[in-house]
């Protein structure tokens, strides 16, 4: 009975009321279905919110914050080390290109470090233009 009655909620089959009605059950399924599809369309629509990838947002490479407390010179030595190693990647990337599974290997194994380290180096930007570091080249002693 109360499937009937969900049915005739759903459904608003006039006829889907009455127990013994055969073409009740059929809208039951019509209206499961339906609420289904709705259920996915709005998981969807609330899970489409998570692919902004964008920096300001924290997005999944970039930890906003992460270099607040450090100072210029500290932000200029970890700039340098980030920079080396996103050159040492592209060369790493280039390299298996040349082999037939180069794509692949690229695709899971480099990729997300690359993706890594250009996200530090844009929050590590941000960072020193916000605390008005002038030169992220560290001095050599």
């Amino acid at each position: 009975m109360v499937r009937h009655l969900l049915a005739h909620i759903l459904v608003g089959e006039p006829g889907a009321i009455s127990p013994g009605m055969r073409g009740g059950t059929r809208g039951v399924a019509r209206a499961m279905r339906r609420l289904i599809v709705f259920g996915v369309w709005c998981a969807a629509m609330a899970l489409g919110g998570c692919a902004n990838d964008t920096l300001h947002t924290g997005g999944f490479w970039a930890q906003p914050g992460k270099y607040d407390f450090l100072k210029c010179p500290d932000l200029a030595r970890i700039t340098l080390t980030n920079s080396t190693r996103e050159k040492e990647l592209v060369s790493l990337m280039e390299r298996a290109d040349k082999e037939a599974a180069g794509p692949f290997i690229n695709l899971m194994v480099y990729r997300s470090d690359l993706e890594q380290v250009r996200a530090d180096l844009a929050l590590l930007q941000e960072t020193a233009r916000q605390k008005g570091c002038d030169n992220l080249v560290p001095n050599k002693k």
